[in-house]
């Protein structure tokens, strides 16, 4: 089992689980103080086990178009943007965030599809001339997530973050370590992901130095929370909500398909999908009552199967099941009832666009 810088603290402090190869925190108090500490606060996650991937050489940006089906050339040094690696068929290999730097790019990957998409960026880049090192073991990645996130991070870091606008990033100093600043996140809220550059297995205390003064002023949290947050913010999970058996239109992620652009993998199977409605579409459902889980069916209210779900879990914020899945595109108009099979009992829901909260009172577009 691999393990990552901040091993010691979590097996100290924290539940561990297994996830992607990883002995990891699913928790370090409850699930619940956590998810509402980043909602209403702040809180810090280990993201050590997403893959770091550096791209450079004289073809780096060709390869980068020709690797994704969002324009890359023209996005400015010092973006973030998160898109898709596509198959020939058009479905998704992963969903992964790109910062483009004077130089190079660098690329993060979902930890339990690192493998394949090396081997995917591998058989790309057979045609361009370019350069990957994967330094995911060489580095260390913290997330700090919520309202309050950028208040908790300010004290260590050399630049004023209030200047960091969301989706880019800046190389600067967290601490004493030399860093790369990101305004993203996988939560819904406001805040950053940090990665330590001087940091990783073979050298920790860097890295230890840095999550444990976060720790003063922002609560540790586990896969737990990540996961309760990213469902109430309608985001999607590799291997659950999509796949390379889903494409982008259907998952609800078109929007990151540029418009006009071809020559990326996958394009011809995108423009395909593009001229016909979908069949399906990926849908947030609210529940009544009861906690929906992956894989139970949903239906009409004459018991008719018409989806199912890919993701479930109990909002801490709303206190109810919420869920995620695909529902067939005729019946999955927003505000429809459905039931959802809950081993076997049928279960009321409502159909709704995500965020499954009031986004004037919670998330980055909170105006309260």
């Amino acid at each position: 089992m691999k393990r990552t810088p901040l091993y010691d603290f979590h097996v100290a402090h924290g539940k561990l689980v297994e996830f992607a190869g990883y002995d990891m925190p699913i928790w370090y108090s409850s699930i619940t103080e956590e998810h509402l500490a980043v909602r209403n606060h702040s809180g810090i996650f280990d993201i050590s086990h997403m893959g770091r991937v550096i791209v450079g050489g004289v073809d780096a940006e060709p390869f980068i178009e020709r690797l994704v089906p969002t324009y890359s050339a023209s996005q400015p040094t010092g973006k973030s943007f998160y898109t898709l690696l596509l198959n020939s068929d058009g479905g998704i290999i992963d969903d992964i965030i790109i910062m483009k730097r004077p130089n190079d790019y660098v690329l993060v990957v979902n930890a339990a599809s690192k493998a394949k998409d090396l081997e995917h960026l591998e058989n790309v880049s057979s045609s361009f001339r370019v350069d990957m090192d994967d330094v995911t073991d060489d580095t260390t990645m913290i997330a700090i997530q919520g309202p309050e996130a950028l208040h908790a991070l300010q004290p260590m870091s050399a630049v004023d973050l209030s200047e960091v606008k969301r989706f880019t990033h800046t190389r600067s100093r967290v601490g004493g370590s030399d860093a790369t600043i990101t305004r993203t996140g996988y939560t819904g809220e406001d805040g950053f992901e940090i990665i330590l550059h001087d940091s990783g297995i073979e050298n920790s205390s860097p890295a230890v130095s840095v999550w444990n003064e976060l720790a003063t002023r922002a609560v540790p949290c586990g896969l737990g929370a990540r996961d309760s947050l990213r469902i109430e913010a309608g985001l999607p999970l590799y291997g659950s909500d999509i796949s390379e058996t889903t494409n982008p239109i259907e998952a609800g992620l078109s929007w990151v398909l540029s418009k006009g652009k071809t020559g990326y993998v996958g394009d011809e199977a995108v423009a395909r999908y593009g001229m016909t409605p979908p069949q399906r579409l990926r849908r947030g459902i609210i529940m009544a009552d009861k906690i929906p889980r992956h894989g139970f069916p949903i239906t009409d209210l004459s018991a008719r199967k018409i989806g199912e779900i890919t993701s479930g879990t109990f909002s801490p914020l709303l206190r109810k099941g919420i869920a995620m899945g695909y529902i067939n595109a005729p019946d999955a108009q927003v505000g429809g009832s459905v039931l959802v099979d809950i081993r076997g009992s049928p279960a009321q829901g409502k159909i709704i666009k995500t965020p499954f909260y009031d986004e004037t009172a919670y998330g980055w577009k909170r105006t309260k």
